[in-house]
This record gives C-alpha cells, sequence and structure tokens, in this order.
C-alpha cells in the first residue's frame, strides 16, 4: 500500500473521529447551565424589537423539585431595573423540558398551592398557555425564545451574555501587539453589543440552531436507552402518577370552593350586580375612546378599538376622544337607562 494512501485513510479515520467525538459533546440544558450560569446579572446583547436594554437578573437557580436527576427550576427577573415596583419584582421560572435530556428550558410554574404541593408533591404546569416561552444556553449566550412550536420554528426574543468572550480560550504567548488588537476588537463588540449591534440571525444560525438540531437528535437516541432502565423506567411511573393525583387534587379543591355556599351566594350576587348594576360599553368606532361619569373628563376608563369594558349604569355615562382633564364628552347612557346591556359606540 503506497504512503499516499496510507496518509488518505488515516485522514479519512480522522474525520470520523473528530465527527464522533463532535456528536459526543453535546451536552443537556442541565449540565450546561450547571457551568455557564449562576445567580446574578445578564447583559442583554440582542433584542427583537429593540425594546429593552441593560440586564435581566437570576435570582435563584434551586433544584427542580418535580423532576429529579440534576435539573434546575431558574428564576428570572426580566426588567430589575424597571421605574414601576411591580414589573420590576416580577419573576419567571423555567423548568427542564424533558426528564432524561432536556433541549431547552420551559417558562412554567409548579401546580397548586403550598397546601397542595405538600401533601401531593410538585408538578411542573403543563397544557396550552406553556411552553410558548423557553430559554437556552449555549457557548457565551442565554437566548429567550418566544412563539415556540418545534426546533425550526420559533423566535429569539432576547439574546443575554454569559460572561466575558475574551476570557474564553488560552491567549498564552501571544505578542503584547496582538493582545492590544484582540482588546481594541472586544471593546468594538462589546461596543456594538451595547448599542444592540449583536444579530439575532447570525448567532441563531451559527450557535443556536446547530445545538437544537444536535440536542434534539440525542436526546431521542438518548431516552431510547434511559427509558430501559427499570429505576428510570419506575421514575417516569412516579412522575406520570403524581400529576394525575394533582390533577385530581386540584379538581377536588377547586369543587369543594364552587359548590360551598358562600361561593354560591358571591355568584348570585354577581348576577344581580350584572343586572341591576352593571352594563357593557362597547368601542366600535375604530379608535381609542375613554369613558367616565361627568360631561367634561375628570376620572375615566380607556377602551381600545373592538374591546368593551364594564362601567355602573346607575350614573349618566359620556365617551371621550383625549382622557385630558376637562375634555368634551358625549352622553352615551341616562342614569339608570341600560342597566344588564350593551352600549355600543361606532
Amino acid at each position: 500500500m503506497s504512503l499516499r494512501k496510507i496518509k488518505s485513510i488515516a485522514l479519512v479515520a480522522l474525520i470520523h473521529l473528530a465527527g464522533s467525538l463532535h456528536a459526543q459533546e453535546v451536552m443537556h440544558q442541565s449540565k450546561i447551565m450547571s457551568s455557564k450560569i449562576s445567580k446574578g446579572d445578564f447583559r442583554i446583547t440582542a433584542d427583537q424589537y429593540k425594546s429593552h436594554s441593560g440586564v435581566m437578573t437570576i435570582t435563584e437557580i434551586n433544584e427542580d423539585k418535580a423532576q429529579p436527576g440534576g435539573h434546575y427550576q431558574i428564576i428570572l427577573k426580566r426588567y430589575p431595573n424597571h421605574a414601576t415596583e411591580s414589573t420590576r419584582n416580577e419573576t419567571e421560572q423555567y423548568f427542564a423540558d424533558h426528564v432524561a435530556f432536556p433541549v431547552t428550558y420551559i417558562k412554567s410554574t409548579y401546580e397548586g398551592n403550598k397546601k397542595l404541593q405538600d401533601n401531593v408533591g410538585y408538578v411542573i404546569r403543563e397544557g396550552r398557555s406553556v411552553g410558548n416561552e423557553r430559554m437556552v444556553v449555549k457557548d457565551n449566550y442565554i437566548f429567550l425564545l418566544h412563539k415556540w412550536q418545534d426546533k425550526d420554528n420559533y423566535e429569539v426574543r432576547y439574546v443575554l451574555s454569559t460572561g466575558d468572550p475574551a476570557s474564553q480560550g488560552d491567549n498564552k504567548g501571544k505578542s503584547k501587539k496582538k493582545k492590544k488588537g484582540l482588546f481594541k476588537s472586544f471593546k468594538e463588540k462589546m461596543k456594538n453589543a451595547s448599542a444592540g449591534g449583536v444579530s439575532i440571525e447570525k448567532l441563531t444560525a451559527e450557535v443556536l440552531q446547530p445545538y437544537l438540531d444536535e440536542a434534539t437528535a440525542k436526546q431521542k437516541a438518548f431516552y431510547a436507552d434511559w427509558i430501559k432502565d427499570p429505576n428510570n423506567k419506575n421514575t417516569v411511573k412516579y412522575m406520570d402518577d403524581k400529576r394525575e393525583m394533582m390533577n385530581k387534587a386540584m379538581k377536588q379543591y377547586n369543587d369543594d370552593i364552587f359548590n360551598s355556599p358562600e361561593y354560591q351566594r358571591m355568584l348570585a350576587y354577581h348576577r344581580w350586580l350584572k343586572s341591576n348594576v352593571n352594563l357593557t360599553v362597547k368601542n366600535n368606532s375604530g379608535s381609542t375612546l375613554w369613558v367616565g361619569s361627568s360631561k367634561e373628563a375628570f376620572i375615566t376608563t380607556k377602551i381600545e378599538p373592538g374591546d368593551e369594558v364594564t362601567m355602573n349604569c346607575t350614573t349618566d355615562l359620556y365617551y371621550y376622544h383625549s382622557d385630558a382633564q376637562g375634555a368634551s364628552g358625549t352622553k352615551i347612557n341616562q342614569a339608570d337607562g341600560a342597566c344588564g346591556s350593551v352600549v355600543n359606540i361606532n
């Protein structure tokens, strides 16, 4: 065999080995998160709508009480520096999307109240309202996704930086001149990033999508072997039983409330309000309006086009084209004139 042919065979074998090693390097999200994120602030480097800058804060990283196997409950403040205190203190929770090999973390919460959780256990909420918003950590980035349908159909809402990209890798043995150039390049990248210069499209194509493709394929193969282990099979059965028990407990809890004499009296009172005290005002005008009880605007309620609001029918009602105090109103209801009905503004 010629030396050239031997080299060629060796090169092909090396390529196959490199590909094999690359495939083995695909890790699930919980393992990636354990080395890439911690509690603290993470700088926003890209925003799909360019509406939010600054940082987001991971306030807690807890062990997931619903899924064993080294997964987490991630608690995130999306607007930690917002001017409004209620918005500033809002938190979101993210959980692994798969017990064996999570590819994303899903925005959700634990089902039930503390009493049910203490008696039944912890179950992550599922359903139609869950799964649209997700988190993926890869390389030096946290991707916050929305409008998720599957790994090929989603949008990247935000990209956060997990650290200093210049600190990754080994720069030993490089000249001062080259280091200075690297530092200057990094400063320019930081400047561009703070101005929204990081390309969501580029990061999606080069970092996020390849990971989703590889990790999703590995999840399927990994689970096929993982579920053969009797202990893992028992774990999945335990989680399914716990979810079924939680669903029954929540239904019983709700039934106990809804069938109580107090709740029935409350429902009766709401029916009386609807017929004797309230009316519905619907805005069909095509523009934003405001509704109030005085001829000139003072205290008003906003109605967007196509929306409706519930108002008190025991007073005169007016609509306004502005919420400025003193704006002239147009009368739409005489006191006690349309209780229990719908008043349309066309």
